[in-house]
């Protein structure tokens, strides 16, 4: 029954995933704002409904290494996404679609992983109301980072439209109905995620894994599915930018998820109450953004198709040795 339940929801989440990025697509044309920061502040968010339940539930039973377990396997599955979805769309040039807001996502995203990674080796014992200065710290920066990044306005560049179907026609689709549609599939995002975590979890029992694999890997994955299906159909309806932004502003939601949980964690500073192998995980993450953030400054000639193919080919490599080494490790 648990495995029909885990199928029923990865379906479930991956269908309403499809229209999320649909209605996050319609509004980012019908709006003043482009789809870089509808990415980063409204689908990103959206879509990292699933590990807020999770994160949040993991710190209500006093799991802390569930918690970081699942934030940082998502943020590294959703760089792995990014990376394929490179490949398979090798003729887009995704990474040409980059603007500013793109640039400085992924800049506060790696200023705030590089901070977690410090966190984890000193321990302040500092902290407000039981919530720890790194969480503290996390949160106030993902806020300061949002508020300059609304700020950013960056002239729409036309898309590529090689190789891409015609652009819907959204002008006869009310705002105010896309608006509501978007709401209900945030809402059924959220209980297909929550259902995926319990039933995830609970496959992870009866296969004898831990919870720390089980939060890296079978669940992280699994909240990732939005991500993923949002990000393939962002390019299909020939918005690379909204991808991408997906992808950065998701990673950035989930150190603000993490930052949070704090708040629900009540046993004792949550970053100094997690194992140390979360260390590698961490290093591999700020390297994957050091790779993105270089992809994205660096003009590479169109016609390069070998160096798109060794920047996600380099984020691959490391996701696999990542994912080699925590299996390995006692």
């Amino acid at each position: 029954m648990v495995y029909l339940l885990f199928i029923v929801s990865v379906i479930v989440t991956v269908l309403v995933a499809v229209k999320l990025s649909k209605y996050a697509d319609i509004i980012s044309k019908k709006s003043k704002k482009g789809g870089a920061f509808l990415g980063a502040a409204l689908l990103g968010g959206a879509t990292s409904l699933p590990e807020i339940t999770t994160s949040y539930t993991a710190a209500i039973i006093n799991n802390p290494d569930l918690i970081l377990g699942n934030i940082l396997g998502s943020n590294l599955f959703n760089m792995l996404t990014l990376a394929f979805i490179n490949i398979y769309f090798i003729k887009r040039r995704i990474f040409q679609h980059k603007t500013k807001e793109h640039v400085f996502t992924a800049l506060v995203g790696l200023i705030l992983t590089f901070y977690l990674l410090v966190g984890l080796h000193v321990e302040s014992g500092f902290q407000v109301f039981g919530i720890g200065l790194d969480s503290i710290l996390l949160l106030t920066g993902y806020g300061l980072g949002m508020f300059f990044l609304s700020k950013i306005q960056v002239p729409e560049v036309p898309l590529n439209t090689t190789n891409v179907k015609k652009e819907i026609d959204y002008s006869a689709i009310s705002m105010k109905r896309t608006i509501s549609y978007f709401i209900l599939s945030c809402f059924l995002i959220m209980v297909s995620g929550t259902i995926l975590t319990v039933t995830g979890d609970r496959i992870g029992e009866l296969t004898g894994l831990g919870s720390s694999f089980v939060g890296m890997f079978m669940i992280a994955v699994t909240t990732s599915l939005p991500e993923v299906v949002g990000c393939i159909v962002a390019v299909r309806l020939g918005n690379p930018g909204l991808a991408i932004g997906s992808v950065l502003g998701s990673n950035l939601f989930n150190l603000f998820v993490l930052g949070s949980s704090d708040i629900f964690y009540r046993g004792g500073l949550l970053l100094s109450s997690v194992e140390l192998f979360h260390y590698v995980s961490t290093i591999t993450l700020i390297v994957m953004n050091l790779i993105v953030l270089y992809t994205m400054l660096h003009r590479t000639k169109a016609k390069q198709a070998p160096s798109y193919l060794i920047i996600s080919l380099a984020i691959i490599v490391l996701y696999a040795a990542n994912s080699i080494f925590l299996f390995v490790s006692p």
